[in-house]
């Protein structure tokens, strides 16, 4: 990560959160950065900056003072907001249960209240997803193939997608596994053989997506389908888990 990009986009963050909190006055609670920027692989051009903005009552008024403020923050540094409150946060744990035990664990309160310690993650809820999460990866890469297959380039920006999301859905599975999460992907990468699924094909992609490996267009298509076979063997693994 650029620490100095960062620094720049945090100080930004830092002076757009004063700005919001200021105009949304009492109908604002809590302001909390998460992903990439939270934990520190914040990528300069790529990443975007995603913010989570709980109000303490969602309403046409509120939502029309907040719109010119965060309109402003996707021009000037790529804000990504996720706009919801407290008791969407609570209600919603049981189907969103991977993302919000990420932003448990990597996250940083900008204004307000911290809201996560009142949101209650289930091992089971976040079972199920992982395994929906796969199926449905599973579902459209096979979709992907048949509409990309003489196009190398498209194929390849669909495995790019892939690849980082099969390795979320991986630390998840290792974690149900062993009970201890994964930091980083490179993490995942270097566990992930705990599982029995064929990880060539992972380090593979993950390896094309860095730019590492530059595979013709008729390894691309044999990567792409030992790729689609690494991702069902991992649905069915998150099928079987206790």
């Amino acid at each position: 990560m650029n620490t100095a990009v960062s620094n720049d986009v945090n100080h930004r963050l830092a002076d757009w959160s004063e700005n919001f909190a200021r105009a949304l006055g009492d109908a604002l609670q809590s302001i909390v950065l998460f992903g990439g920027l939270a934990k520190g692989e914040f990528v300069p051009e790529q990443s975007d900056v995603n913010v989570l903005i709980v109000f303490r009552t969602v309403t046409r008024p509120v939502l029309d003072r907040a719109a010119p403020l965060i309109r402003q923050g996707v021009l000037e540094f790529r804000l990504a907001t996720m706009l919801v409150t407290e008791a969407d946060l609570r209600d919603s744990a049981d189907v969103f249960p991977i993302k919000y035990q990420d932003m448990q664990r990597h996250h940083k309160v900008l204004w307000g209240e911290d809201p996560f310690p009142k949101v209650t993650i289930a091992r089971e809820h976040v079972r199920l997803r992982c395994e929906q999460e796969l199926r449905n990866l599973s579902l459209r890469l096979r979709q992907s193939y048949i509409q990309r297959l003489d196009r190398p380039e498209l194929l390849q920006a669909a495995l790019n997608r892939a690849v980082s999301t099969l390795l979320v859905n991986l630390g998840v599975l290792l974690e149900l596994k062993t009970g201890k999460p994964a930091q980083t992907k490179q993490d995942v990468l270097a566990k992930a053989a705990q599982l029995g699924i064929p990880l060539e094909p992972v380090r593979e992609a993950w390896a094309v997506k860095r730019g590492e490996v530059k595979p013709d267009a008729d390894g691309l298509r044999n990567l792409f389908a030992s790729f689609m076979d690494a991702v069902q063997q991992s649905a069915d693994l998150a099928d079987k888990l206790p």
